[in-house]
Parts: structure tokens; sequence; C-alpha cells
């Protein structure tokens, strides 16, 4: 996350634009995932096409938002 400063004010993660503020959130590549998952890049391209693992497609590039993966994540576990 960066850092901005606006009207007097720190505001960590986000940026005010007007009236309105606007956050980001951590986005990881598809190689930072296979990492994090201990798995193949292939195998990563499969739980996007068959299982829906949420993902944004930015010009050629393919991003993950960690929370959306956490949620995934969430709901696959086995008790």
């Amino acid at each position: 996350m960066y850092a901005v400063k606006s009207k007097q004010r720190e505001v960590l993660g986000s940026k005010v634009i007007g009236a309105e503020r606007v956050t980001f959130e951590t986005l990881i590549s598809k190689k930072e995932l296979v990492v994090a998952f201990g798995v193949s890049s292939s195998f990563v391209n499969k739980l996007m096409a068959e299982e829906a693992l949420p993902h944004f497609k930015i010009g050629r590039a393919v991003r993950f938002r960690v929370s959306d993966i956490s949620g995934w994540l969430e709901k696959r576990r086995v008790s």
C-alpha cells in the first residue's frame, strides 16, 4: 500500500478524488499465486476456468485480489 496526503491528513491505501475516496486492494500476479499455492501455473489456469477462481484481466496480465482468493479458499475448506 502507499500513503497519500490529502487536505492535511494522511490516508493509507486510498486516495481522495474530489469528494470520493478510491481505495486500492492488494493484487498479486499468477506467478505469485502459483508460489503461494505451491502448484503449477497450468493448475491455476484450470482453477480459473473450471472452479471460477476470481481474477482480473488487465490487458494480457492476470491479477488476483488477495481478499477474493481468501474468500474463495474459505468456501472450499474441508472440516
